[in-house]
């Protein structure tokens, strides 16, 4: 027995006393079941109504299933051998003294032990001290034979023991020299010794499924067999044992709490046993160890050889780190608290939460919208499909392996897309799909299929797929690589478009082929490393080994554009193919369906394919040229005077829109096809490019022949013409209520002509239907019979302008001149006008009065109540015998009012000297003067204002210099404080008198700042506003290195950029029809217009992608400092006649362009210039986002 082999090195243990050893020598060798040595008094038990003097005589007496209850504390050593016998301590004591070789309970048959006691006072216990241990302890209770305690509640307490040395356990379970296997059921109770072993198994079962054992200095589990720890709290050490003469020992730990060490040791480096601790939940304070104890040295260390002690961690939670004990495939992570969780990894992820397989995680992102995000490498067998949401599956960089027989993705649904990226997809079959279903009468729709940053190889015959009866679905492959070493790549049959960019496919028999829809490469390998295939099948992909292939198909819904730009490819082939005799014929590209622009190609292609202005040409670059030496480019332009320029004017285009009636449609288009220009002045410019591009189209059309040198031949002229015309959309004809409104837009055409010395002339076109840059313009309209003779009102740009004309009497002609173009509505009546100047409506009598040059009449159009000011100019109110009282007109100074007959005339006397000038109000204004400065600018507005007001300093200085200092003076010498604003921007409050601003500035002596952008040098004057607005996440850059500081801004931009100040709120759709519910500005607008800071063009129009001009961007800024209820009054008073331009703001943006003035939102450009029609750039936008952002509140 393993109890006699340890006797030998007892006393080499009896020094090691720091730390509790594996086990100790026991006393006990043999187990009396004898009777009780004492006799108690009568009353100690009871079975039912019958009371027993003794435990032990009870004990005598119960029979099967019979239940003893104590009735007083007891001193008895006792054998619980009845079947299945109850002892229930009832909140008495069991006491089994010292008695040498005696348990205080043996336990030989079922019995349950339990303590129905409200203070669960019932206690089994021995008197063992230290000093008598190795002499006469021993255990409290040893289950022997065939016994198998359950143990409800209760306390079990020893205090046997030398830490280290020996004593008895406190509990025993079996013995390694008798073949039975007894067990201990702990479901409650507690079990106390501190100074050596609390349980120990030699042989048989422990199952710990609740309580507590206690044992502070050794020991609380030791065990030779099996232990199985469900619940309860151990607090004390845990170890399983193995030894050469006994069986392989196990602890499982399944929960619980274990505040100590656990480990598991091999006795005497046994061979053929086996020592395990499998950890599968729970949790651990302490430290994992494996173990080989040297009982010649007496000596534990820690071992690797899994074949004599292992401990397997595959859950629960620790204290101390368990990685050196995990199973594969389990890791180890750290939850809140710092402690250490091992578990199964997630599959997934979504929204922070884990989950263990991806059915899951696809549940809880159908809920969610949030991403998937994979936390491993997932082999799965069944097809991962889209779902009803636009669903993304983030790889997050591993593996995602499909073994099933058709493809790793697909969708499922209309309207949705699916989006995977950032990883490796592995694929038996398909990769992707975008499927019909019951044989094309389900369709899926606007769906989309997204790849992006994924290494793709499929393994079948085909890569991606989608159906020719889907509509306007999507195939994009961005950053990605697509390997199919047995098939071909990319089959697109459906209308819609495919966008390969910036990445790489591979294939065997076809790269990508069309045969409907769009198609767009960029930037990208498109390598075919096999030959063609036969085509025997009436349907699917024709594998016909081109790197791009394009098919105009019989029964497909028919192509759109292929746009090559640039990369790399084998070759590219355009073909019509007839289904039943499987015969490729000639591709019609006279619509330019095919547009190869860029790229470099291993085969010569058909010269009609390159875009327009380009052609097939030898490939130069050294690194390419040898495998890649095709590409496509410009004829060289020997002599660019050869090349002749010329400019027309084109016949108005027109069409009619989808609103007007069957009925109106011939008068309709009569009216459209009117619309006249007298003059048609285009500033675009014709550029060498265009020379270049034209040469090449006609050489390449075969419409000039070069002479050997390049040259173009004597007798052959070239002229590249630009015919600028009217574009014309009828957007509404109503003969009831007498309105034609219609979009009127220039656009021109850049045509190449050649004409050869017999006069035979051929012509190209370069470029259709370009916006063309015209300035102001007369317009002649032929109006229905209603307008004959009479006054028309046409409100251009949704009452932004309108103007007035008389139609002639006999031909209903009208002329008028526009500064801009579309839309524009024609009416005999417009109840919103007020007064008319000069051909022009206003909707209010301050409108004409602001707008009015010096010397206008004013007519008016209708009775007026209005109170009005007249300041800084002569003109003359007609009231047209409408009623309005002369005293609501006042004047400021220098001005003085007369009344004659009908009319009021008010007449401006300009004052010899500059201190003060009239106001708006007709209150004494005061003049802001600005000296003259070097290295920069500076601006004062408003110029002229009232004593109290807030006066706005901005400055500009020039490149490389700073402000060094500033002065504000008033008109007895003495100094105006300032308020600094920003760093350009100060403000003052004005003071009863004239003040002088004076400016001076200096070097700049620090170094420039750093900026991320390459176009954005760190001294431009918005380099500041750039990092302002793009560090702010307002603005973001049109590349990684560039910002496009030059580069016109869109009103959808704009809007955008609010949208996001206001951190996107959610919305309705908003209802202009040229806003496509997927745009990027979709929400923007809606949000904007649902707020008033918007309202569109009118038609149901907004204009998401026009370019939005200086004084539209001040008007969206002031409506949206109202929508904040931001002070928009510090620009009423601001006098912005000083600019020479102010007489071009349109009606409707006065009140913003004075506010964005007054707050210095707007600066104005050099030469004193508001340009408010001109177009706001990138650099002029981020200025004043920034400015309003730090001077508005």
């Amino acid at each position: 027995m393993k109890k006699r082999l340890l006797s030998a090195f007892l006393a080499v243990m009896m020094v090691l006393t720091m730390a509790p050893m594996a086990f100790a020598a026991e006393d006990a060798e043999s187990v009396d079941t004898g009777s009780a040595v004492s006799v108690q008094p009568t009353g100690v038990a009871m079975i039912g109504e019958t009371s027993y003097g003794t435990l032990a005589d009870a004990i005598q007496a119960a029979r099967k299933n019979a239940t003893i209850t104590l009735t007083a504390d007891t001193d008895e050593n006792v054998v619980l051998g009845t079947y299945n016998l109850t002892l229930d301590l009832n909140g008495h004591t069991i006491n089994g003294k010292t008695e040498p070789g005696k348990p205080t309970i043996t336990v030989t048959a079922r019995t349950t032990i339990k303590d129905t006691s409200v203070a669960q006072t019932g206690t089994i216990k021995r008197e063992d001290t230290a000093e008598n241990s190795g002499k006469g302890s021993h255990y409290v209770i040893d289950i022997q034979g065939n016994g198998w305690l359950t143990f409800e509640s209760g306390n079990v307490e020893n205090n046997s023991g030398i830490v280290g040395v020996t004593g008895a356990s406190l509990v025993r379970v079996g013995d390694d020299g008798v073949n039975k296997f007894p067990g201990l059921n702990i479901k409650g109770g507690t079990f106390t010794q501190d100074n050596f072993i609390a349980v120990k198994v030699d042989r048989g079962d422990l199952f710990l499924n609740g309580g507590t054992i206690n044992s502070a200095n050794s020991y609380a589990i030791e065990d030779w067999h099996r232990t199985t720890i469900n619940a309860g709290t151990v607090n004390g050490d845990v170890a399983a044992w193995t030894y050469s003469g006994g069986s392989n020992s196990s602890v499982q730990l399944k929960g619980g709490i274990i505040n100590g060490n656990i480990s598991s040791v091999n006795y005497g480096n046994a061979e053929a046993r086996k020592a395990t601790v499998t950890i599968t939940g729970g949790t651990v304070s302490g430290e994992l160890d494996t173990r080989s104890y040297d009982p010649q040295t007496n000596e534990l260390t820690s071992i690797t050889d899994t074949s004599k002690a292992t401990i397997e961690v595959t859950g629960g939670t620790f204290d101390k780190d368990p990685t050196a004990y995990v199973a594969n495939g389990i890791i180890v992570r750290t939850n809140g608290d710092g402690k250490y969780v091992a578990d199964k990894p997630y599959i997934a992820t979504v929204g922070g939460t884990g989950y263990y397989d991806i059915e899951s995680a696809f549940k809880a992102q159908t809920t969610s919208g949030q991403p998937i995000i994979l936390q491993c490498d997932l082999t799965n067998k069944d097809v991962f499909n889209s779902g009803s949401i636009n669903r993304t599956l983030d790889l997050n960089g591993h593996t995602y392996t499909y073994t099933g027989s058709e493809e790793a993705f697909d969708i499922n649904y209309s309207n949705v897309t699916l989006t995977v990226k950032n990883g490796t997809v592995v694929s038996a079959n398909r990769i992707a799909a975008i499927p019909s279903a019951m044989n094309g009468t389900i369709t899926y729709d606007n769906a989309a299929l997204v790849f992006d940053g994924v290494t793709m190889t499929a393994n079948g015959t085909s890569g991606i797929e989608s159906n020719g009866m889907n509509t306007n679905d999507v195939v994009t492959l961005k950053n990605s690589t697509l390997n199919v070493p047995n098939g071909f790549g990319i089959y697109f049959p459906s209308s819609g478009t495919a966008t390969i960019e910036d990445s790489t496919i591979t294939a065997k028999t076809m790269g990508v082929q069309v045969c409907a829809g769009n198609l767009n490469v960029k930037n990208s390998t498109i390598t075919v490393t096999g030959n063609a295939v036969n085509k025997t099948e009436n349907d699917g992909a024709i594998e016909d080994g081109a790197a791009i292939s394009v098919v105009d198909r019989a029964g497909y819904k028919g192509l759109g554009k292929v746009n090559i730009e640039s990369g790399k490819f084998t070759s590219i082939k355009a073909y019509k193919w007839d289904n039943s005799t499987k015969v490729e014929t000639a591709f019609d590209n006279s619509k330019n369906v095919v547009a190869v622009s860029g790229g470099v190609f291993a085969q010569k292609f058909d010269n009609s394919y390159c875009a327009t202005g380009l052609t097939v040409v030898s490939n130069k670059s050294a690194e390419t040229t040898t495998t890649y030496p095709w590409t496509v480019g410009i004829i060289e332009v020997k002599d660019e005077n050869e090349i002749k320029t010329d400019t027309q004017k084109g016949d108005t285009q027109a069409t009619l829109g989808d609103k007007i009636a069957a009925g109106d449609k011939t008068a309709a288009q009569a009216v459209g096809t009117s619309v006249t220009p007298t003059t048609l002045t285009d500033t675009t410019p014709i550029t060498a490019d265009d020379k270049a591009q034209a040469l090449t189209e006609l050489v390449k059309n075969n419409k000039v022949a070069l002479d050997s040198d390049g040259t173009i031949p004597d007798n052959t002229t070239v002229t590249v013409v630009k015919k600028t015309y009217l574009d014309v959309t009828v957007t509404a004809y109503d003969a009831t209520s007498n309105t034609v409104s219609m979009d009127i837009t220039p656009k021109y055409n850049l045509i190449a002509v050649a004409k050869t010395g017999d006069n035979q002339t051929a012509q190209v076109t370069l470029k259709s239907a370009q916006d063309a840059k015209v300035g102001s313009t007369e317009v002649e309209v032929t109006l229905p019979e209603a307008f004959k003779g009479k006054k028309v009102y046409i409100n251009h740009n949704n009452g932004a302008n309108l103007y007035v004309a008389t139609a002639d009497k006999t031909t209903g002609k009208v002329k008028f001149t526009t500064n801009g173009f579309s839309p524009f509505t024609f009416a005999l009546t417009n109840p919103d006008v007020v007064a008319e100047v000069n051909g022009n409506a206003y909707k209010s009598l301050k409108e004409a009065i602001d707008v009015a040059q010096t010397g206008a009449t004013i007519v008016l159009q209708k009775d007026c109540t209005e109170k009005v000011t007249v300041a800084g100019k002569s003109l003359t109110i007609n009231r047209n015998g409408k009623t309005f009282n002369e005293a609501n007109v006042k004047v400021g100074s220098n001005c003085t009012k007369e009344v004659k007959n009908d009319t009021i005339v008010v007449t401006y006397t300009k004052p010899s000297s500059g201190s003060s000038g009239g106001s708006s109000s007709g209150k004494t204004t005061y003049k802001v003067t600005t000296s003259a400065v070097n290295n920069g600018g500076v601006n004062a507005s408003p110029s002229n204002a009232e004593k109290g007001a807030t006066i706005t300093i901005t400055l500009s200085p020039d490149k490389g210099y700073k402000l060094d200092k500033l002065t504000v003076t008033d008109g007895s010498g003495k100094t105006v404080s300032t308020v600094k604003k920003s760093d350009t921007v100060y403000t003052f409050t004005m003071p009863a008198s004239a003040v002088k601003v004076g400016v001076s500035y200096v070097k700049a002596t620090e170094t420039p700042s750093e900026t991320k952008f390459n176009d954005v040098s760190a001294n431009d004057w918005f380099a500041s506003a750039v990092d302002y607005v793009t560090g702010k996440g307002m603005m973001n850059g049109t590349a990684d290195n560039t910002f496009s500081p030059k580069a016109n801004t869109t009103r959808g931009m704009v809007v955008t950029v609010l949208y996001r100040l206001e951190n996107q709120p959610s919305t309705s759709a908003a209802s202009f029809t040229d806003v496509a519910s997927g745009a990027y500005y979709a929400n923007a607008v809606a949000w904007a217009n649902a707020n008033g800071i918007v309202s569109g063009y009118g038609s149901g129009k907004f204009g998401p992608n026009d370019k939005v001009t200086r004084e539209q961007l001040a008007a969206i800024l002031y409506r949206y400092a109202q929508y904040k209820k931001y002070d928009v009054s510090v620009g009423e008073d601001t006098n912005i006649l000083s600019y020479d331009d102010a007489q071009s703001i349109s009606s409707y943006a006065i009140p913003a362009i004075q506010w964005a003035c007054g707050a210095g939102v707007v600066t104005g450009k050099s030469g004193s210039k508001l340009d408010p029609k001109g177009n706001a750039t990138r650099a002029e936008v981020a200025a004043m986002l920034m400015r309003f952002c730090e001077n508005v509140k």
